[in-house]
């Protein structure tokens, strides 16, 4: 089976941060590679790396003979906005006919007079569609998808679905719609601490055999790696605040200060919950017994829990801290 892409030793940097470690891969034609981590582990930054659009710090990365890649950006930047639906699709398909043209916009939810209107009078799931609607008509042989289902109803996801099953290429699929990576994913890529974890399976195989223990040590050192970056920035207020102490209004800055501190009071509890959670199912007595392991089903739920609860308190920080930074400017 021939490779459309490989990348080895791969690494990216940002100043000071790491963002890919020495990562080796390659993409075998055909395949369906679901790539799965953390939020803002570097999935986005990964594809862009293999594409070429940003240098790596290390290692290479190399596009197979004849792969011919289409990337579907987060940002909607290759749907030209001063056009008509009709005029992308038909400049893109010239060989079409009119009722051609209009039942593939129609298969991505655009029909009757619908397909007259400019795409700058879009919204941002109706610009996806049609970004999803180009890339379906490209001479690619290689899609990389960045969470495409973002913004998309369920008609439109279901279209994409269909569109991709069909699809005879390769794909790299970034995303967290697990129904749509269970469909179509037939390998599976995590990111995680940096590196890449290859799982030569489906999706669905992947989450079976990713057992609750295995999935919180994955995950460990990019929580870690966010609070450490949580906690820079905690330091880094507190600086700039007493900098800017002569210039602020002081009934402001403090009802501000007291809101990132309850924020932080918030976050420092459920950090501790997070790591007693994870200790708790990293105890190997834990899975000899039937009990042991119900145990650690209902653990590993409130881990989830608890996970997502931490990162709404770290948004609800970082608010209170973008607050605090505006009224001591």
């Amino acid at each position: 089976m021939s490779t459309v892409l490989r990348a080895e030793g791969l690494g990216k940097r940002y100043g000071r941060r790491t963002a890919l470690d020495d990562c080796t891969l390659e993409v075998p034609a055909g395949h369906v590679v679901g790539l799965v981590g953390p939020n803002g582990a570097g999935k986005s930054t990964l594809l862009k790396t293999l594409l070429g659009e940003r240098g790596p710090a290390s290692g290479i990365a190399r596009l197979g003979p004849g792969t011919r890649p289409a990337y579907y950006r987060q940002d909607l930047a290759q749907v030209p906005l001063n056009k008509a639906l009709y005029d992308i699709i038909s400049d893109l398909k010239p060989q079409w006919e009119r009722r051609v043209v209009q039942g593939h916009l129609g298969r991505f939810g655009f029909s009757g007079d619908e397909v007259q209107r400019r795409a700058d009078t879009l919204s941002g799931g109706e610009r996806a569609r049609v970004a999803l609607a180009m890339m379906m008509l490209s001479r690619a042989n290689l899609l990389i998808l960045d969470e495409p289902t973002n913004h998309l109803d369920v008609e439109s996801i279901e279209a994409l679905e269909d569109a991709l099953e069909s699809y005879e290429g390769t794909v790299m699929l970034v995303s967290h719609d697990r129904a749509l990576l269970r469909a179509l994913a037939t390998k599976v890529w995590v990111l995680h601490n940096r590196r890449i974890t290859e799982f030569d399976g489906s999706f669905a195989e992947w989450e079976v055999a990713s057992e609750e223990r295995a999935h919180a040590a994955a995950v460990a050192a990019a929580e870690d790696e966010q609070l450490r970056r949580v906690k820079e920035r905690q330091k880094m207020q507190r600086k700039e605040s007493a900098a800017d102490g002569a210039r602020r209004d002081a009934r402001d800055a403090r009802r501000a200060q007291r809101a990132v501190e309850e924020a932080e009071v918030r976050v420092a509890e459920l950090e501790e919950r997070v790591a007693a959670l994870t200790a708790a199912l990293e105890k190997p007595e834990l899975y000899t017994t039937p009990d042991g392991v119900a145990r650690s089903a209902a653990l590993g739920a409130d881990l989830e829990q608890a996970k997502r609860q931490l990162d709404a308190a770290l948004e609800t920080w970082t608010r209170a801290t973008e607050e605090a930074e505006r009224v001591t400017a």
